[in-house]
């Protein structure tokens, strides 16, 4: 259980860091932070979605279900995890500087309000 709850912690602070940055790039802009709300709810919305599938699968498996639900994620998360500091280790710069260039063109018009969230 403890390993579940670091993930989702983790995963929260990855999720406010992103969120954090957009707000930071779209200052200015009127009308960002509903978009950027509406962006996040989406992304809750979906979480919710796959966690209703998540307690199917676990009744699918007559008994053992959870074990092997936890186990599946777990496994899933861990390589999930790897590839992600992987990958942000060489493209964390490129993506902040996009973020900014999104919150230009959006208060310049060239891009809808649609764009940040």
């Amino acid at each position: 259980m403890l390993a579940i709850a670091l993930i989702v912690f983790r995963e929260t602070l990855e999720a406010a860091l992103i969120v954090s940055i957009v707000l930071a790039a779209s200052v200015g802009i009127a009308g960002r932070g509903a978009w950027v709300a509406g962006g996040t709810a989406l992304g809750v919305l979906g979480a919710a979605v796959v966690a209703l599938f998540a307690a199917a699968i676990a009744d699918a498996f007559s008994g053992n279900g959870h074990e092997v639900l936890n186990a599946s994620v777990l496994f899933l998360a861990v390589g999930m995890l790897a590839w992600h500091n992987l990958w942000m280790a060489s493209h964390a710069r490129q993506m902040a500087g996009e973020a900014r260039q999104l919150g230009r063109d959006v208060a310049d018009g060239a891009r809808p309000m649609l764009a940040l969230a």
